[in-house]
């Protein structure tokens, strides 16, 4: 049976996915923190929204409560409709600025950018796929990913990426750690298991 050929990256190649590695991580991160970004800002709103009605409801529980009397009642009912207008102004802001809405779209677009970065990871540590195809895919995909979320990430999230990408953009090789971890020859492996079998067996038998 005649060996199976053995498929490798040209330097170019490895070059030219190493760049969809970098822009893909970068990417990820902009997203990620801008998701970030959002959700801080939203709670600014969503929690003292919660606290508010929160409050809203008690004072409303004393207002019909016997403990208090007829002016005191009054007191909690005006008290209650004050937050309870203060509570739907606070969410009105909240849905009107969008916030939740930008959060969820940059968490999904980090999501994305995160599968297709495991996608290169795997095709630089095992060729198996035809590089032209398989770039095209990518730009395919990156391209829908900016066409899916409409919104632009905050310049300092920009800037905080070019303070930090020296953190994130180490190029890949065939010979890094990380590709240590992946299967590019099963038959490999498990002759590896056999003879780790059959040294066990000879030091028990010892």
């Amino acid at each position: 049976m005649a060996s199976e050929e053995i498929v490798s990256h040209s330097p170019k190649q490895m070059e030219i996915l190493n760049k969809f590695y970098k822009r893909l991580k970068k990417e990820r991160f902009v997203n990620n923190q801008s998701s970030q970004y959002y959700s801080n800002l939203g709670n600014r709103f969503v929690i003292p929204g919660i606290i508010i009605t929160g409050l809203s409801s008690v004072v409303s529980f004393l207002a019909t409560s016997s403990m208090l009397d007829e002016d005191e009642k009054q007191g909690c009912g005006v008290t209650v409709g004050v937050l309870t207008a203060i509570a739907t102004i606070v969410q009105s802001m909240s849905a009107s600025f969008g916030f939740q809405l930008k959060k969820d779209a940059f968490a999904t677009s980090a999501d994305i950018y995160d599968s297709l970065i495991t996608k290169v990871e795997f095709e630089i540590c095992n060729p198996n796929e035809d590089f032209s195809e398989f770039c095209n895919s990518l730009e395919e995909d990156i391209l829908k990913i900016k066409k899916d979320c409409k919104y632009l990430a905050p310049l300092h999230i920009h800037e905080l990426w070019q303070n930090n990408k020296q953190n994130y953009t180490q190029s890949l090789s065939v010979s890094s750690s990380l590709c240590e971890t992946i299967s590019t020859d099963p038959v490999e492996d498990d002759k590896q298991e056999e003879t780790k079998e059959e040294v066990k067996i000879e030091m028990s038998e010892a």
